[in-house]
């Protein structure tokens, strides 16, 4: 049909066209590098925003809710185990899903954080344990307070998958004080074995050397034990690939107020995804814009040009990037600025570039029930993983209980150009509502505005749509579904995607 036709080209024509090479330092083995170039001058977005943009005044934000969704709570808090959770993972291998988050005893990132961890083998979750115990005490409860005293964290980082088997990592630093300046002092990384049914290895450090362990803690060997020093190098060369890159190092620096182009800061780096033609991008959290930054690299992540800012929009949260089995681009987090983290949504992009579909996951947190220091409502900090049936996606709620909503592929939103043969085929199992379809619509018009010139193009990018459900209209009676037969009587607004 015209419009796919039209869209595919436009969309080859600019992917094509290649971005600068800008220079920016890596030290061997360490990741991500610190950026040292000047401003890049795009011949086109990176990643663009075409999906109508969020109305703050609706509780799904103007997004369609997706269906056939399942949701597990992971862990629920309480003052014996720890009012405090946050920074969820997840990942998936040989049939194993594994989670893991920070838990402590009331405020955030404070001295005495462990992590928790539990798996699923589908015959439903195991019961939580701890994966990496305190190497501190909690200090005394100071209500009010935002509980960030001088001492040792520990921070859930994610997984590595060596040779088969899945290693759970965490990041471990301290806070310290002088004067009046508070600052985190990072130690490097810790990591045990997950076995598929639970059982945990022993913990060592990544690290070569490692401090020394707090009065009445106890001391695990790194990477200089010859038992260890292999499979330490492996997971290190693991997580500095960009497409693995955990979300803070708090070792390296990198991980909070990295510097961006136009001269913000940034945080939360997320992995990295491979555009069609071979680009490697990575979103950054723009801590001031309401909006995600983004960074290429034209080297698999050898060299990074200056982040700069998208039009994606962003709480000032952390997102998660990934690819799903038919290699469209996801990117799963709270798309509501300026600081709202609910609901939590997921955009798509089947390019890695034009973000025009979104579906929201859940909304309407429930009520804080736990006072603590940053804590706030709302589905937070997600990470995420795809089978090759359903997406799995964790966040905390209210930074208090840990939940994981199992997302089916066939609910994510289509994109437009796959409308027709779902239509004409009955799209039974894809339960597409009316305002899902609206959406996809008016997603698929803006992206060919902002291609073709903007404004000037909307009375083509009208007639194209016109005729798409005229075409379709003619042949109702075939296959053709109720909501998208009402859909077909109702005129499509073309907004300008903000």
């Amino acid at each position: 049909m015209q419009l796919v036709r039209r869209t595919a080209w436009i969309t080859a024509a600019i992917i094509a066209v290649p971005l600068p090479v800008l220079a920016a330092t890596v030290a061997p083995d360490k990741a991500p590098p610190r950026v040292v170039a000047e401003v890049p001058t795009a011949a086109r977005p990176l990643v663009d925003w075409t999906a109508p943009y969020p109305q703050n005044d609706q509780p799904t934000r103007g997004y369609p809710v997706l269906g056939d969704l399942s949701t597990t709570e992971l862990y629920h808090a309480t003052p014996s185990t720890g009012t405090y959770s946050h920074h969820p993972m997840v990942t998936f291998q040989n049939g194993t899903l594994f989670a893991s988050w920070s838990n402590g005893a009331v405020n955030e990132d404070n001295p005495g954080q462990r992590v928790l961890g539990t798996v699923s083998t589908g015959g439903g979750w195991a019961a939580w344990t701890v994966y990496f115990p305190p190497q501190d005490k909690n200090p005394p409860d100071e209500p009010g307070s935002d509980g960030r005293v001088p001492g040792r964290v520990v921070t859930a980082d994610g997984y590595a998958t060596i040779g088969g088997n899945v290693y759970a990592v965490a990041d471990v630093w301290d806070w310290v004080q002088s004067g009046d300046d508070r600052t985190k002092k990072g130690w490097g990384r810790v990591a045990r074995r997950v076995a598929p049914d639970g059982t945990l290895g022993p913990i060592f450090w990544l690290e070569t050397t490692s401090p020394q362990p707090k009065p009445g803690f106890p001391s695990y060997p790194n990477a200089s034990d010859p038992r260890y020093g292999a499979i330490a190098r492996q997971i290190t060369a693991y997580l500095a690939d960009p497409r693995n890159t955990p979300p803070w190092d708090y070792k390296s620096g990198w991980t909070e107020d990295a510097p961006a182009a136009d001269g913000q800061t940034l945080g939360h780096v997320t992995h990295a995804y491979v555009q069609t033609d071979g680009t490697y991008v990575r979103l950054w959290r723009g801590n001031n814009t309401g909006r995600l930054y983004a960074q290429a690299s034209h080297d698999r992540g050898r060299t990074w040009d200056p982040p700069i800012r998208t039009s994606l929009p962003d709480a000032r949260s952390k997102s998660f990037v990934g690819q799903l089995p038919d290699g469209q681009v996801y990117v799963v987090g709270n798309e509501q600025p300026p600081t709202q983290r609910d609901p939590i949504s997921i955009s798509l992009a089947s390019d890695g570039v034009h973000f025009d579909r979104v579906g929201v996951l859940r909304h309407t947190a429930p009520p804080l029930r736990y006072a603590g220091g940053h804590k706030n409502l709302g589905f937070e900090y997600p990470s995420a993983i795809a089978t090759d049936t359903d997406l799995w996606v964790i966040y905390s709620v209210n930074k208090e209980d840990v939940a994981i909503t199992k997302v089916p592929l066939s609910s994510l939103p289509v994109t437009t150009d796959d409308l027709p043969g779902i239509i004409l085929e009955g799209a039974q199992t894809h339960a597409i509502s009316d305002d899902g379809l609206a959406v996809q619509l008016v997603g698929q018009a803006n992206k060919i505005m902002k291609e073709v010139g903007g404004g000037a193009s909307v009375s083509d990018v009208k007639g194209e749509l016109a005729a798409l459900r005229e075409r379709v209209g003619e042949r109702s009676g075939k296959g053709i579904t109720p909501a998208y037969a009402t859909l077909l009587r109702q005129d499509i607004t073309i907004a300008s995607g903000g």
